[in-house]
């Protein structure tokens, strides 16, 4: 064998070691994915069955709890027992002209009895929902199928019309009590259960309440009696009247208008709760947290002096110096009134922005006194000219 035909042997021979290898390697996998395959199915069928028997212990104590809400697994029993159970909450509610008769019973596969009961009278619409609550309230296994209520033709009142149905778990005791606790479905307080069915209007749409949309913070000064009319607005536009829920007595309160009178001779803080009640059907309230507090009255402002449109003083002018027996007399013209002024020594006078007193009056001028300094009117002068000019 030469040199070429050996190493095509060495070659054949590899390849068939390497297809050996890949064979075994596979067979190993394939043995690996079915054992981790088995293993999955196993683990999966052990999560059903640990399901099914949660489910199963779950189901038991369901039925736990059935056996011990049902009425007796004798149906004459428990149709007697339930019976008078309604006659007592007839009467309980004063429903009038009340009849309670027991229906037919109707087996259902091997598991209970089911019986019907119609229960029908007169009552006023409290008495009817104070009804309906006992019965739901009640926990036995009962529902009520149909509920009718009716006016009457004659008379106060409304006719109601109950079609009540109860089951019979065939493994119920024979002897089974009455249960003891309310359902837990059922608000237990009757007022609870029938204030949203009683205050309700069916004709409109739901009342909404007032809002407030004022100040949260109200300042009152000291010693002054001082109103804050209040910012409530209703929804549907709707009378609202006003009342004080905590409030010290310095406070009152217009229970028409909402307005609110604060008056304190203390400088102090306080908290004032008021409720706005709307006149709708029903009858909605809020009520409103406010902050009052009483402060010093703000400094007084100085009002400005405000200057005439038009001055008298630069249309006065001085037209005359008369002398008399014992005096002299300044004539001054006031042009844009169409008088003259006649003043003495000591006048005071007031003319246009010139308030001055007349100091002294010869043949030659006219001394006057405003405020502080002394001006010198001459003749055919105007007081203004006079003023400004300081002499």
């Amino acid at each position: 064998m030469n040199q070429r035909e050996r190493i095509l042997a060495i070659l054949v021979g590899g390849l068939f070691v390497l297809g050996i290898g890949q064979w075994g390697f596979n067979k190993y996998r394939t043995a690996i994915d079915t054992r981790q395959n088995r293993l999955q199915s196993l683990e999966d069928q052990r999560m059903r069955l640990m399901e099914k028997q949660n489910q199963g212990a779950l189901a038991d104590r369901q039925m736990g709890e059935y056996l011990v809400r049902s009425v007796s697994s004798d149906t004459e029993q428990a149709r007697s027992t339930y019976q008078r159970w309604l006659f007592d909450i007839v009467e309980k509610h004063n429903i009038r002209a009340a009849k309670v008769s027991a229906d037919r019973i109707t087996p259902v596969s091997d598991l209970y009895h089911q019986m019907s009961f119609q229960l029908t009278g007169v009552a006023q619409m409290p008495q009817i929902i104070a009804l309906i609550h006992d019965v739901q309230a009640k926990d036995y296994l009962h529902r009520i199928r149909e509920l009718n209520i009716k006016p009457i033709k004659s008379g106060e009142g409304l006719s109601v019309d109950l079609m009540i149905d109860v089951m019979s778990l065939n493994d119920a005791p024979v002897d089974a009590v009455e249960p003891t606790t309310d359902s837990w479905r059922v608000d237990p307080k009757s007022v609870a259960y029938s204030e949203p069915i009683l205050n309700r209007n069916l004709f409109e749409p739901p009342n909404k309440a007032p809002s407030y949309s004022g100040d949260r913070t109200l300042q009152a000064t000291v010693g002054r009696n001082e109103a804050f009319p209040l910012a409530f607005k209703d929804p549907e536009g709707q009378t609202v009247t006003y009342e004080l829920v905590d409030a010290p007595d310095s406070v009152s309160l217009d229970p028409r208008s909402g307005t609110l009178r604060v008056q304190s001779d203390e400088l102090k803080q306080f908290d004032v709760v008021v409720k706005a009640i709307d006149s709708g059907y029903p009858t909605r309230t809020v009520e409103q947290s406010l902050v009052v507090k009483i402060v010093e009255p703000p400094p007084k402002e100085e009002e400005p002096e405000v200057e005439p449109e038009f001055d008298d003083a630069k249309q006065t002018y001085l037209t005359g110096l008369v002398q008399g027996a014992n005096d002299w007399t300044a004539w001054m013209n006031v042009r844009t009134r169409g008088k003259t002024l006649k003043l003495r020594v000591g006048d005071e006078f007031e003319i246009g922005s010139v308030r001055g007193v007349v100091r002294e009056i010869n043949s030659d001028h006219v001394k006057i006194d405003i405020g502080d300094r002394t001006v010198t009117l001459t003749s055919g002068g105007t007081l203004k000219s006079a003023v400004e000019s300081g002499s």
